[in-house]
């Protein structure tokens, strides 16, 4: 004969099954009457279990997010759904929310075994785009895009430029660059080439009741990504040999930078990287943080515009210098 204890356990289990339960269908399968089915879910309420009358469903159910069987997440695991919110904090508070609502659901069934410990213990670079818009109805719209092969009209602030212009392009894929921003890649009928635009840049966009014809396909896309260096893959495909000095190597080391990097010691205690990247204007900004302890071997085109530049900075500072003592008198 089924004691009460029995009884319980079956309501739990059904409602952790997601089955559809009312105080009459379970009179009837208990053989017990209505009354004593309600004293069992306020016995089951008292114990702290969230139960609650789904109207809509028009059965008993546990509240969102709760299971009997509780979840154990790792270390690896929380720091990912840390990770996940700070990538995604650009498109604003409609993906972060629905992060945090995951994170709340998921950590507040989650036991400690395992070593699990909360998202608090991991603090990320708070650093982001300045006066930036909720970008996810723009994310959302372009993945739809891309997915359709529809063109889309976006009005673009150029950064270079400094000129808002309209654009019809055809977008390929949405990727997430070194330097912590969200990028389109698309082919620009505008420029008649192939462009990168940064997100947070596109001021206002329509999708088009136009389609294309793919330029690139699955493959085509992982090459480029692959031979580009950051945000940068226009250009031919190039072979660049860089050397480090011994007190910066240890830096240089501690990552690949790129996909087709190959390290080589030097007998003076140098370390030699060589790239094969599409162009060098991405790797060329890459390389000023290593200054001065870096030497281009190759190529030479590379070389000559990183001293113009030097040689540029070098009067901007000597400018800086003399404007420092005439700020005061200005």
């Amino acid at each position: 004969m089924a004691t009460k204890g029995d009884r319980l356990l079956s309501i739990l289990n059904l409602l952790d099954q997601g089955a559809e339960i009312t105080a009459k269908t379970l009179s009837e399968d208990f053989g017990i009457s209505e009354r004593g089915i309600y004293r069992y879910f306020n016995s089951l309420d008292e114990a702290g279990y969230p139960i609650y009358f789904d109207r809509d469903r028009g059965t008993y159910a546990f509240a969102d997010g709760f299971k009997l069987k509780k979840a154990s997440l790792s270390a690896d695991e929380v720091l990912a759904l840390a990770m996940a919110k700070k990538v995604l904090a650009p498109f604003g508070k409609a993906f972060v929310g629905a992060l945090e609502s995951l994170e709340k659901k998921v950590l507040s069934i989650s036991t400690s075994k395992g070593g699990t410990v909360p998202t608090s213990a991991f603090v990320l670079p708070s650093q982001g785009s300045v006066g930036s818009a909720d970008m996810s109805a723009l994310a959302k719209d372009l993945a739809s895009a891309v997915i359709e092969h529809s063109l889309v009209l976006i009005s673009y602030d150029s950064l270079y430029s400094q000129e808002v212009t309209e654009r019809e392009v055809e977008p390929y894929y949405i990727f997430f660059s070194p330097d912590g921003f969200w990028n389109l890649r698309a082919f620009c009928r505008f420029r008649e080439d192939w462009r990168t635009f940064a997100l947070d840049r596109v001021r206002s966009w329509k999708i088009l009741d136009k389609s294309f014809v793919p330029r690139l396909f699955g493959d085509d896309v992982g090459r480029e990504v692959a031979g580009g260096f950051g945000t940068y893959m226009d250009g031919e495909l190039e072979e660049v040999v860089v050397q480090f000095s011994p007190e910066i190597r240890s830096y240089v080391e501690r990552r690949l930078w790129h996909p087709s990097q190959e390290n080589r010691d030097l007998n003076n205690g140098w370390l030699e990287v060589r790239f094969l990247t599409s162009g060098t204007e991405g790797l060329k900004y890459w390389l000023y943080r290593w200054t001065p302890h870096f030497r281009v071997v190759r190529p030479e085109q590379l070389r000559i515009e990183m001293v113009e530049d030097l040689a540029k900075e070098k009067e901007n500072l000597r400018d800086g210098l003399r404007h420092r003592w005439e700020e005061p008198y200005s």
